[in-house]
């Protein structure tokens, strides 16, 4: 975007002020504003590290773009709750639990009213590389942000962007294959198993300086565009740097990712393309936010016994047959797995309403891109993000008919060890989230 294009999303961006400030009546909080904090946390290696996200161990020899922990905190209407992110591959339940207490114990917010969303960048160390396994750095960043509180105006949009993502399972010979388990060019000759989302949300905090304070989107693709050895927040610091340039200052971009367990880049594309044209989008959708002229706030928070897999089975044949290299790593992965498989899992959702009609609901796992469509197209709100990797990791959580197809997902093991059915509870559970929050009455 050029210094007009930057004109422009400044010009429309005072239009907006003034549409949302002639919107009429009080809303529920004063003036039509919500009170929104930020906090951030620099959390970005100091020396080579083992880069999380490969069967095999990369080490680190470069800083491409920082990594941070990021904290927005909300307040309105007697409630109180905390978005954070993380720059790293996955944040595990045992470390969310303590994480939200000590939040709680710092700040005054329930444990409860907070969501920790991972990134999933494959360019980054996993939490026990930190002193406290990132538990203080949480912390800090939402002190920090509760204590930035001011009033903001909310804008909502919505974005699309085409060609950067792509189901990552073809289907060869009636079974599933990840494309880069076939020889270069072979996967394109074979449909896709499943969908990929171009579609996404933007939500928006504009402070009194007539500056935003805070952007907030969803994208439904694997943070694993980097392809070298540097440390890196993946297309989500692209997209930041490309934010932040455009509006010619420094704003929180925080990125919570979408249901993108069968979604990667285009890896065919130049890998700074998710900067521009999902950058640009964003830069698109700022130019034309709807404002929220009541942006009442709720919160929806649960917890469940999550089943474990039914009868797990060492699939060695097809494993052989996709993936022969990792035969001996997933014999290991699925031995370990079974001395620490369990009957059920703790497991958190939540859910976010601001105004009437947006709301964010949550799960812990690597979700596929057709459930999260799925929660998408039934929920009762207009905008609608749908966060995976949020408060814990339970691996992948495949559909019915990715389990038909196989491949490395649907694997017993680290990474795949929840009910067959997990799909299909997240989906009920999801939406009963989002219809309650819907039909909640607006607090005073």
């Amino acid at each position: 975007m050029n210094m007009r294009g930057t004109l422009i999303v400044g010009s429309l961006l005072v239009q907006f002020v003034v549409a949302l400030s002639a919107a009429g009546g009080e809303a529920t909080t004063s003036g039509g504003c919500i009170n929104a904090g930020v906090g951030i946390v620099d959390i970005t290696p100091t020396e080579s590290v083992i880069l999380a996200g490969s069967p095999t161990r990369l080490k680190s020899s470069s800083v491409n773009t920082r990594l941070y922990v990021k904290a927005l905190v909300l307040s309105g209407g007697g409630q109180k709750v905390a978005i954070v992110t993380l720059d790293t591959l996955k944040y595990p339940v045992e470390c969310v639990v303590r994480a939200r207490r000590q939040v709680e114990t710092t700040t005054g917010i329930p444990a409860s009213h907070v969501i920790i969303c991972a990134s999933h960048t494959h360019r980054g160390p996993l939490w026990p590389y930190y002193k406290d396994q990132l538990v203080t750095p949480i912390a800090d960043a939402v002190a920090m942000a509760a204590r930035d509180l001011a009033p903001c105006k909310v804008g909502i949009s919505k974005g699309r962007t085409e060609g950067v993502n792509q189901c990552r399972r073809v289907i060869k010979d009636g079974h599933a294959w990840n494309r880069w388990q076939l020889a270069p060019g072979e996967a394109d000759k074979y449909p896709a198993e499943g969908p990929a989302d171009p579609e996404f949300d933007v939500l928006a905090f504009i402070g009194k300086d007539g500056r935003y304070k805070a952007v907030v989107y969803n994208f439904a693709c694997h943070a694993a565009d980097t392809r070298d050895l540097a440390v890196s927040a993946d297309y989500p610091g692209d997209v930041q740097q490309y934010v932040q340039k455009h509006l010619g200052y420094e704003v929180a971009t925080l990125f919570l990712a979408g249901a993108c367990g069968d979604v990667n880049p285009i890896y065919s594309a130049p890998e700074n393309l998710f900067g521009e044209k999902l950058g640009g989008e964003i830069i698109r959708c700022l130019g034309q936010l709807e404002p929220v002229a009541k942006p009442s706030l709720s919160i929806e928070s649960r917890e469940m016994q999550m089943p474990g897999r039914e009868h797990p089975v060492l699939k060695e044949a097809e494993i052989a047959r996709n993936w022969p290299k990792q035969l001996e790593h997933y014999k290991k992965t699925f031995n370990d797995m079974m001395q620490r498989a369990k009957p059920s899992y703790p497991f958190f959702f939540a859910g976010i309403r601001i105004g009437d009609d947006f709301a964010i609901v949550t799960n812990p796992d690597e979700l596929f891109c057709e459930i999260g469509i799925a929660i998408k197209k039934g929920s009762p709100f207009k905008h609608t993000m749908v966060a995976e990797q949020t408060n814990g990791a339970h691996g992948y959580v495949p559909t019915a008919k990715a389990f038909e197809g196989g491949s490395y997902e649907t694997w017993f093991g680290e990474h795949s060890y929840l009910t067959t059915r997990a799909g299909e509870i997240i989906e009920r559970e999801s939406l009963d989230i989002l219809n309650r929050l819907k039909r909640a009455e607006h607090l005073p």
